[in-house]
């Protein structure tokens, strides 16, 4: 009986940590260090979504491991366009906080 108990309890906990994990794909327009947010874009270029980050964020580009700087640098380099990007987040609603950003390679012309 006790091992059911604890079982069913592991599994609502994975379960409530499923639930509060999101991930938002599209268009990563903005990286704001001083208030520690990004903005990013849907993926069908409808609506604008602004998501707070913190100090544990991770930023990735590949494989690479990147800076607020870089990105920054990379998002000027698109021409407006954005950086086509995976954002995952915890929480949900207002203490919805990203945990990694991952920004997808440049598609190279031609083929």
């Amino acid at each position: 009986m006790l091992r059911v108990f604890s079982m069913a309890i592991a599994g609502l906990v994975l379960v409530a940590g499923l639930v509060l994990a999101a991930e938002h794909r599209g268009y990563l327009k903005s990286v704001d260090a001083n208030k520690l947010t990004v903005t990013v874009e849907d993926k069908d270029k409808e609506k604008e979504l602004t998501l707070k980050t913190d100090k544990a964020t991770k930023y990735f580009g590949g494989k690479a491991t990147l800076t607020l700087t870089d990105l920054n640098q990379m998002i000027k380099d698109s021409e407006g366009k954005g950086l086509r990007a995976l954002i995952r987040t915890k929480g949900d609603g207002a203490s919805e906080v990203v945990t990694e950003v991952r920004v997808a390679p440049k598609r190279r012309k031609g083929g």
